[in-house]
């Protein structure tokens, strides 16, 4: 069975760049990203036509979670306890719903461990 993570934008972005220690982490594992990361990878203003393509043909192979009531209060706590961006608790909130650990190169995270399992890049 794959290992199931949900992977922080920043790691995509590596992987989507070539770095091979994100590609590496990724490989046969079953990925999750949050709605969050899939707004966040196609925001880039500087992003052109082929690299727009290039991930959304990536964005097909993870599996994609929309915002729900309980990741909206899961959010909001994790903002009000934690003084987390907007982006980053939802994000953290729905590894938390998914009950999956977060894949990260966000050393901000690692303030969550007591509540949610944190794998850095």
């Amino acid at each position: 069975m794959a290992e199931r993570i949900l992977v922080d934008t920043n790691v995509l972005v590596y992987h989507l760049g070539g770095r091979s220690d994100a590609t590496k982490r990724l490989q046969g594992a079953e990925v999750h990203i949050s709605f969050v990361t899939e707004i966040e990878l196609q925001s880039k203003a500087t992003l052109q036509d082929g690299d727009l393509e290039q991930i959304r043909t990536a964005l097909l192979n993870y599996r994609i979670s929309d915002i729900n009531p309980a990741i909206k209060q899961l959010a909001a706590e994790l903002r009000r306890n934690n003084g987390l961006k907007l982006a980053d608790a939802l994000i953290a909130a729905t590894a938390i719903y998914l009950d999956l650990p977060l894949l990260t190169a966000d050393g901000g995270f690692e303030r969550l461990n007591e509540v949610m399992e944190v794998r850095s890049l």
